[in-house]
Parts: structure tokens; sequence; C-alpha cells
């Protein structure tokens, strides 16, 4: 038997494999994308399949192949639905641009005379440069095909490690269990404990978010009769994982649209684009002084110019899938934060965890003191 490792090499060594494996998933780029999906669905659906195995007494394969097939089951069911929908929608959306953008152009004319703003001008030429964009369309579709090979292989391998994630997670877990250093478990372990509970009432919260917003979006822009609805509704669902940026992209979006369709109801056109960004900014404002508090319970406490950081550098370094992890991994690190301040003042960091997790009633709610979810699993 070799000589033991002292506490220092352990440590170096744990930091060497931390830093290469960092290394190579961020290389490994588009590699590792299905991968980090598979592995966000596959947590969403865990608690689906742990209850149903324990519910109706499957074994784990079983119960994560139901899982399963009722996940391709949704996808492919709702794409058959949504999907045709989106690409009439999508096709309308190219055959009405040119006259979307000539009925902007001389909306924004219009107004320049009205209120004496000759250098909106400048605004307006670069603008109609936007009639090139149909013909643009047409030149990205051999790139779409020549990538639509690589989606499908990810969407492959998508599938296939979302499964073997659903089956094999618990024992997953335990390797993870078995590699910790015993003078390390009883704490590593109800840490990445609280952190569960963070990330799990986050996803759920988003979803639900998401969901609600699409459809208030949808009923809104319905009544207003602004065009593509579908659309515009989806996307402001799915915006609002950007926290801040995407939810104003989506208003702006809706806003140019209904710059470019004629308006309903004798509205100037002004005045009609004035209306939807009025209803985005109601929807705005109900999502954060209600739907927010009372889905998400304001979870992630973290300051705004933090989250913008978050999303911006989650963004450069891994484009869009950075910027959709970067606030729950933000959360995250801001947990282990506390922790880790805890343990220098030499304090119980579990206690803070429990308090800073702690769930806030929504103001409307009466001021009840509120109630702690996390569990402390040390000793």
């Amino acid at each position: 038997m070799g000589s033991r490792w002292s506490a220092t090499t352990k440590r170096v060594v744990v930091v060497l494999f931390a830093l290469i494996a960092v290394y190579v998933v961020y290389r490994a780029g588009d590699i590792v994308r299905p991968f980090v999906w598979a592995a966000i669905v596959a947590y969403v659906l865990l608690p689906v399949v742990a209850l149903i195995e324990r519910r109706a007494g499957l074994p784990r394969t079983a119960a994560a192949a139901l899982v399963f097939i009722a996940l391709l089951a949704a996808i492919f069911g709702g794409g058959r639905l949504l999907i045709p929908l989106a690409i009439d929608q999508v096709r309308e959306l190219q055959r009405s641009l040119p006259s979307l953008v000539t009925n902007a152009e001389n909306t924004l004319a219009e107004t320049a005379d009205q209120i004496g703003l000759e250098q909106l001008d400048e605004v307006i030429v670069s603008f109609a440069g936007a009639n090139d964009l149909s013909q643009t369309i047409a030149g990205v579709a051999v790139p779409f095909i020549v990538g639509l090979g690589h989606f499908l292989l990810g969407l492959l391998l998508f599938f296939i490690a979302t499964f073997f994630l659903l089956r094999d997670a618990p024992k997953l877990v335990q390797w993870f269990r078995r590699m910790l250093p015993p003078s390390q478990r009883n704490e590593l372990v109800p840490l990445l404990g609280e952190v569960n509970v963070l990330l799990g009432r986050y996803v759920r919260g988003q979803l639900l978010l998401i969901g609600v917003m699409a459809t208030a979006t949808f009923i809104g822009l319905s009544v207003l009769q602004v065009p593509f609805v579908l659309l515009l509704a989806i996307m402001t669902g799915v915006l609002e994982v950007i926290p801040i940026v995407g939810p104003i992209t989506a208003g702006a979006i809706a806003c140019l649209v209904a710059l470019g369709h004629p308006a309903p109801w004798g509205l100037t056109q002004i005045w009609y684009v004035v209306v939807v960004a009025i209803m985005y900014t109601i929807l705005r404002h109900a999502e954060d002084y209600f739907v927010i508090p009372l889905v998400i319970g304001r979870i992630v406490k973290l300051h705004p110019a933090v989250v913008i950081f978050a999303l911006l550098t989650g963004g450069a370094l891994f484009g869009l899938l950075g910027v959709l992890l970067a606030v729950p991994v933000a959360a995250s690190a801001r947990l282990v934060l506390i922790f880790v301040s805890a343990k220098l003042r030499d304090e119980d960091p579990f206690r803070q965890l429990e308090e800073d997790l702690a769930v806030p009633h929504a103001p409307a709610h009466g001021a009840a003191p509120p109630r702690a979810v996390g569990r402390r699993a040390h000793p």
C-alpha cells in the first residue's frame, strides 16, 4: 500500500480536477449543451419519477420509462398542435414584413412632421433597411438545412441522456456521496440539499410563471387585435426566464409589430402602440407585485445589478444556455457564500441558510411570519 496523501495534496488534486472539468465543459461547447439540457429536464421530472416509484411500487426503470414516454408525448403532441400554427404565423410575418415596415415608416414620418423632429428622418432611413430582411430570410435557408443535422443529433443525445439520468439519478447521488471525504460529508451533503431546495423552487416557479405570462399576453394581445399573437405570447413567456431584459425585449417587439399594423377602433398608430405598451406595463407590474411573490416567493434575493452581471457573464461564456442558467447559478453561489461566511465566523451555517430560504408571503396577504422550508440534514 502506498503512502497516504496529505490533506494539502488532496485539496490540490480536487481543485485541479475541478479546473480541468470546467475547462473541458467550456471548450466542448455544443457537445455539452444537449447533456446540460437533459440534466435540467431530468431535474424537473425527478420528483415525478420518485412519486410513481413510491406510490405505484414500480421499479425505478419502469417509473423512469413512464415519465420519459409522457415527456415524448408532451413534446411531440404539443409540437404537432403548436408548431403548425407557429409556422403559419412565421410565414404570414414573412409575407407581411414589407407592408409592416412601410406602415411603420409612414407612421414615424407623420409623427416627425407633427412634432417637428426633422432629425427623426435619419432614423426612418435606417429603419427602412429592414425591408431587406425579407430577402435575408431566404438566404438563411441553406445554413438552416446544414444545421438541421446537428440539431437532430443533439436532440437524440438529449433524449438518451434524459432517460438515463431519470433512471440512474439515485445511483449518481450515492456515487457522489461516496466520493466525498467522511470529514466533509456531514456538511457538504446538507449544503447541497439547501441548494437543491432553492433550485427546485426556482425551476417550478419559472415554469408556472412562463405559463401564466404567456396566457395573459395571449389574451391581452388578442383583445387588442395585435397580429401574430401566438408567436408574441410564446416569446413573452419564454423571455420571462431572462430577468429584467427579457420582459422589456418582449414588450418592445410587440410594440414594433403594433407600429406596422393598422390600428383598430379608430385609434391613431401612435396611440395604438401606446395602448400595447400600457398593456405590457400593466402585465409587468402585475408580475412584479402579485405573480412573482406568489409563484416564486422572491427566491433568488439578488440585487438587480448582480442579476445583470450574471446574465452578461453567462451569455458571454455559454450563449443562450449561460443566460438561462445565470440567475439560478448566481443564487446557488450566494448560498455557498453564506455557508462559507458563517464557517469563517464559527457560526452555524445551516441555521442561516434555513432563515434565508424561508418563503416570504406576498404583501397583499398580510404580515404573517415566513415559513422555514430548509432542512438541517447534519447531526
